[in-house]
């Protein structure tokens, strides 16, 4: 086994039948096609509310794409030291948001206690547009 990355190994046998079941017509771009609309619902039932799916390729672009989502381009986005969004993703996170700071933190084991998510939040001067503004906390180890 290698876990160096999502993207280390070819696609796994069940996964290229699987594509190339579905790989057989046109369909809608962007989502609006069935098999999208079936992932969206397969999703809400297993998380037990409604939601959107949006496939990705890679778990890099899920993440970039994600922090997207909810951070600001003058935003901070707290992380450990050692979390995969610093150290394995060549910029995508800031790249995405439009220049957000990841700012990282010390922790055990890869993981944040409150206590130095507390401590870090002391250091922002909150409102001021030449400092960065807390905007996300990137949970490594859930």
């Amino acid at each position: 086994m290698n876990f160096t990355s999502d993207n280390v190994w070819g696609a796994a046998p069940e996964m290229l039948e699987a594509f190339r079941a579905t790989n057989v017509d046109a369909v809608p771009s962007y989502g609006d096609d069935a098999l999208t609309a079936r992932l969206s619902v397969e999703m809400s039932r297993v998380f037990e509310r409604p939601l959107a799916v949006f496939p990705v390729l890679s778990g890099t672009a899920a993440n970039a794409l994600a922090l997207a989502t909810i951070v600001p381009s003058h935003g901070a986005i707290l992380c450990h030291a050692a979390a995969h969004i610093v150290t394995d993703e060549c910029g995508a996170p800031e790249f995405f948001t439009h220049g957000a700071k990841l700012t990282p933190l010390p922790g055990r084991d890869g993981k944040l206690e409150p206590e130095v998510i507390e401590q870090a939040l002391t250091q922002f001067v909150r409102g001021s547009v030449h400092s960065s503004q807390p905007a996300a906390v990137s949970i490594t180890e859930a």
